[in-house]
């Protein structure tokens, strides 16, 4: 039984209101879903297993169908997110014409929030809700016997028109260290790149699930946290090193909620001398001055703080937890020791005002970090910002619902969060933002003299360029942001 995963086409997804997605944008990220789902299905024996990433050719979903008809597998998986609904979709679709006898799985986190909607409006035959590994690994193996498909937890299927749940909604993975860390050889790994690596191609790594936080914004739906053991990740990182690639980002939401785990993690790198770079996600309020000196001592080179809002009321109501003191500190922590800094910013919170905006692009200028990103806040699915919203009519309806039941190619959101603050207001603010911040004189210098290499600066000088012809589109209301 032929099995092919994929990671959909972007075109005709979700329009962007973000700068850096136009374009070559911050470069392409290796799909991490599939690949843990390849590598997963292969250790448990199906060896003929492969992955397909539409994005890193810019494939459309017609090329993307007609390679996988070209391929000819038995089953195609989908990991779906909501901004590529409308392309996978529309793949589906085109499969289904070329390959009729093919089985369909769909997962992914708008799966998982639609679930029912997103399977009876597709042609797919299947739909797995949360963690997959081995929710996909019982569905395959009653699919390949040939026999009923039974009650698995998170697998949705159709019976004719009729779609039958499971009696568990979602699956979860009952241990976390049990998964193995992803085969990145199944994907042309020497072909990912991003904007602020230093090196011409770099990797990503998941070395935990969950957050034991609540972020009104964020789409996570399980605040307890699965973590594979600091031996595991070292061993992940030797393999990475192992083959030839030295730069690495860890995209957990918090990589230190345990100091001990991050402290094993970085004693396993010293004493194995990897000779490696790594970045990771933080919280401003979990800066430790020793955990950060051994990880910068273990090569980790930048840390992403969620900053999101310069005002502390905003960062308040936000659930967000935090602080402008503590952001502040772990900025100035970071700074000094020796670590480059990225802090990101949204506008468009519930309650946001004007002035509240003004002063999340004071504080980003004073904070300084290396970098900042600026975006206009999407009230995603299933989020408590996007809930609160409909529970009091700022959106008007559940759009998200009626994008999965009839979705269209270049899908605009219809709403935001515009209490006090319209759509064109917020994107001129996270104009005016990354203006002020990119285009500073001194900005520009020190940046072109941290250049290391063509490729950077090539991708820097598309960045840039992005920056200039997008910020300058739409004009605030306060003259004197300019």
């Amino acid at each position: 039984m032929k099995v092919i995963l994929v990671q959909p086409s972007a075109l005709g997804g979700v329009q962007s209101l973000f700068t850096f997605h136009k374009k070559e944008g911050l470069g392409h990220k290796p799909p991490l879903g599939i690949l843990i789902l390849a590598t997963y299905l292969i250790s448990r024996g199906m060896e003929n297993v492969y992955c397909l990433d539409a994005q890193l050719d810019n494939l459309t979903p017609q090329d993307t169908a007609q390679k996988l008809a070209e391929m000819n597998p038995d089953i195609i998986g989908f990991t779906v997110w909501t901004d590529f609904w409308y392309p996978t979709w529309q793949t589906v679709k085109l499969i289904k014409e070329k390959l009729p006898l093919c089985k369909i799985i769909l997962g992914g986190p708008h799966c998982s929030v639609y679930q029912s909607e997103s399977l009876e409006h597709s042609q797919a035959d299947y739909l797995i809700a949360g963690d997959a590994e081995e929710a996909l690994f019982d569905l395959l193996s009653a699919i390949q016997q040939k026999g009923l498909i039974g009650d698995i937890a998170g697998v949705w299927r159709k019976d004719g028109r009729k779609i039958i749940a499971p009696k568990s909604a979602q699956a979860s993975v009952s241990d976390y260290t049990r998964i193995p860390a992803p085969n990145r050889r199944l994907l042309p790994h020497k072909r990912y790149n991003s904007i602020l690596t230093p090196k011409d191609y770099e990797t990503t790594m998941i070395t935990s699930r969950g957050c034991p936080y609540r972020c009104v914004f964020c789409k996570m739906n399980t605040q307890k946290v699965y973590a594979r053991s600091a031996e595991q990740v070292v061993d992940e990182f030797s393999e990475i090193a192992a083959m030839g690639i030295s730069d690495i980002q860890v995209y957990d939401d918090t990589f230190t909620w345990s100091k001990k785990r991050v402290i094993d993690i970085c004693t396993g790198i010293l004493n194995n001398k990897l000779k490696i770079n790594w970045a990771i996600r933080d919280r401003v309020n979990m800066a430790d001055a020793q955990v950060y000196s051994l990880m910068r001592q273990a090569g980790c080179y930048r840390i992403h703080y969620g900053v999101e809002s310069g005002s502390e009321q905003i960062l308040k109501e936000s659930g967000k937890g935090i602080t402008l003191k503590e952001a502040k500190h772990a900025i100035e922590l970071a700074k000094k020791t020796g670590f480059t800094t990225l802090a990101y910013y949204m506008f468009g919170f519930l309650d946001e005002r004007y002035e509240d905006a003004l002063e999340t692009i004071e504080f980003a200028s004073r904070l300084d970090s290396d970098y900042a990103v600026f975006a206009v806040l999407i009230p995603y699915p299933d989020t408590a910002l996007y809930k609160i919203g409909l529970e009091k009519g700022i959106l008007p309806y559940d759009f998200w619902l009626e994008y999965t039941k009839n979705p269209t190619p270049d899908f605009k959101i219809p709403s935001l969060i515009e209490q006090h603050m319209d759509r064109n207001t917020l994107i001129a603010l996270k104009n005016t933002a990354l203006r002020r911040y990119y285009l500073r004189p001194k900005r520009i210098l020190r940046e072109i003299k941290s250049l290391s290499s063509f490729c950077e600066l090539r991708r820097k000088s598309a960045m840039a360029l992005n920056v200039i012809m997008d910020t300058f589109k739409s004009s605030p209301k306060n003259k004197n942001l300019w």
